[in-house]
């Protein structure tokens, strides 16, 4: 492979994938592309099918129908989770499903499952960074997840998911339920992340955050893309009449917008 054609393949493609609930379709054309060191925000309404997109990408749920997912030149599209987890794409799924009744250290060597025996000895320095990033985790070590707060919960959520060692994190609404004074500081640790080579696929309900923290932006619709471009300031003017109901696509795909003329 040539260094053209290998720098071309590095990173998460997510190509026209399908998923649902049993014969219940919800993503009809899901396809997202991200390379290390970017943030792409995902939006669109609720019920558009992004949560489940994200869940079938890792195969989750009941896994992808049709598509490709590839990482870095690797096809997974017929992976188990676990193997996909191994490969470097790791998911926060929306409601920090964590072990509440678990200490905050118990999630995050739970994190860690799927590493090596050889790479066990490296887990406790992978939690020791963690703390680096979430210091308060650190006083809150063994405590019992439950009883911290929405911010914290997400931040051990995060944690737990960073335990795996990811090129490709999937973010799936982390200010949902986190105190305005937390928000901040927990996207300011996501471009910490992404300034260290992190992938990342940013899904927020804020249309003006999310563009605000990410480089290019997709919108889904109806299980679908509807539209993509690059995050500028004025881009919301094209979301919005989406996100909003008064302007539809259907399956058309609106093509991106040329770099610098959004």
């Amino acid at each position: 492979m040539s260094d053209a054609t290998a720098a071309e393949a590095k990173g998460l493609r997510i190509t026209g994938l399908r998923a649902g609930y049993g014969r219940v379709k919800v993503v009809t054309d899901f396809t997202v592309a991200v390379s290390p060191g970017e943030v792409v925000a995902l939006v669109g309404r609720n019920g558009a099918g992004k949560s489940t997109a994200l869940a079938a990408a890792v195969g989750l749920r009941y896994g992808q129908a049709g598509g490709q997912v590839t990482i870095d030149g690797t096809d997974v599209s017929k992976q188990s989770p676990n193997a996909i987890l191994v490969a470097g794409v790791s998911l926060v799924p929306e409601g920090r499903r964590i072990f509440r009744d678990m200490t905050v250290i118990e999630n995050l060597r739970l994190g860690a499952f799927t590493r090596r025996r050889t790479a066990r000895r490296e887990i406790p320095g992978d939690i020791e960074q963690v703390y680096q990033l979430f210091p308060v985790l650190a006083r809150y070590s063994g405590k019992t997840t439950g009883a911290l707060s929405g911010g914290q919960q997400q931040m051990v959520a995060m944690g737990q998911a960073l335990m795996s060692r990811p090129t490709y994190l999937l973010l799936d609404e982390p200010a949902s339920g986190v105190a305005p004074v937390l928000v901040d500081e927990i996207y300011d640790t996501i471009d910490r992340l992404v300034h260290d080579g992190l992938g990342v696929v940013l899904v927020d309900q804020s249309v003006e955050r999310a563009l605000e923290r990410s480089s290019r932006y997709y919108v889904m619709d109806n299980g679908s893309m509807v539209l993509d471009g690059d995050s500028t300031a004025s881009a919301v003017d094209r979301i919005n009449p989406i996100l909003l109901g008064t302007e539809t696509f259907g399956s058309a795909r609106v093509p991106s917008t040329p770099h610098g003329s959004d």
